[in-house]
């Protein structure tokens, strides 16, 4: 996996799904694309050699992550040791068990601009070093 310079992550004015998806053309052996019909909001994020998912970014109403407003988000799935899931959910509250996942071994983390892009480009990339083919 090649990375671009941690220079160029620092908080910008795009959302935090648009930073994502110029994180990812970035990135070598990984891509992303909407694979649900009619859904343009869903994009998941996967391994190009065995299409494995490390990620998936949805747009869903707060509710569903226990937010008291009828508003939509943003959120991303990502793949995470359950010890460190719970070093991240003591450190940042706003990342919870994985919405719609197995909330043992996937996070969920707002795309709200309450997290710093250096944080999500870290925690996309232990995804894919969690998800990576077993050598």
């Amino acid at each position: 996996m090649i990375l671009r310079p941690m220079a160029t992550l620092k908080k910008c004015n795009m959302s935090d799904r648009e930073f994502i998806l110029e994180y990812m053309k970035s990135l070598s052996d990984v891509s992303f694309d909407q694979p649900f019909e009619n859904d343009f909001d869903t994009t998941v994020l996967r391994h190009t050699d065995t299409k494995r998912w490390f990620g998936i970014i949805m747009n869903i109403p707060e509710q569903k992550i226990g937010r008291d407003t009828n508003n939509q988000i943003d959120i991303l799935n990502v793949k995470s040791r359950p010890e460190d899931s719970l070093a991240l959910f003591e450190l940042y509250p706003q990342i919870i068990p994985a919405y719609h996942m197995n909330k043992t071994h996937w996070v969920t983390v707002p795309l709200d601009g309450s997290l710093s892009h250096k944080l999500i480009t870290f925690l996309i990339n232990k995804s894919i070093e969690l998800t990576q083919k077993k050598k």
